[in-house]
């Protein structure tokens, strides 16, 4: 079994969700909240997400031509390392008052999986998913990815923010979209086996 799409769904996800939105609305929410219901509550919508990511994917990659696939996939990496750098991120602020009218875990459920629809994470699980189209590796490398972040942020909580600069995760992640996306252009243009 080639393991190749799992190891860069996971990559691509860890890296681009360090310090992302979603990574500071757990460490947020884990102040006010469980870290039981933060982490299951959030792996849960992450999942979610990352499924419907999957199977979109996956009829990408069954009706159009890989080598379009490959240099579409290119560009929206390189899209995306772009606007990484380019780009302040925005910070979502949850109510407290909002999660507990719905139920904190319902509350926390949806503010992540929400923030996430749509997300240049759930772009690139599409875009890995079209690529590889092994839907169930991306969806194992982005979902262990996930609880990765998620653990981290639930236990280390604002520790990540004193310890490791956001520039840093910025310009890493950055970094990691734009070699993705050379990379598979290089394979679309050039018909280059390089993943």
């Amino acid at each position: 079994m080639e393991l190749a799409p799992l190891f860069a769904a996971f990559t691509i996800i860890l890296l681009a969700e360090l310090g992302d939105k979603s990574m500071i609305a757990v460490i947020t929410l884990s102040s006010k909240h469980s870290k039981r219901l933060i982490f299951v509550a959030t792996m849960l919508a992450l999942t979610l997400v990352s499924a419907i990511g999957v199977l979109v994917g996956q009829v990408l990659f069954d009706y159009v031509p890989k080598e379009y696939i490959t240099i579409g996939a290119g560009i929206l990496f390189l899209i995306f390392g772009i606007l990484t750098i380019a780009l302040p991120e925005r910070e979502q602020k949850s109510s407290r008052r909002d999660n507990l009218k719905w139920g904190a875990f319902w509350g926390i459920f949806s503010l992540m999986a929400f923030m996430e629809l749509g997300d240049k994470t759930q772009l690139s699980i599409i875009a890995l998913s079209a690529e590889y189209g092994t839907p169930l590796l991306i969806l194992i490398g982005s979902v262990m990815a996930f609880a990765v972040v998620t653990f981290a942020g639930v236990m280390l909580g604002a520790e990540i923010g004193k310890r490791v600069p956001g520039r840093y995760i910025k310009l890493g992640s950055a970094a990691v979209f734009i070699a993705f996306g050379l990379i598979f252009l290089a394979q679309g243009i050039f018909g280059l086996e390089l993943l």
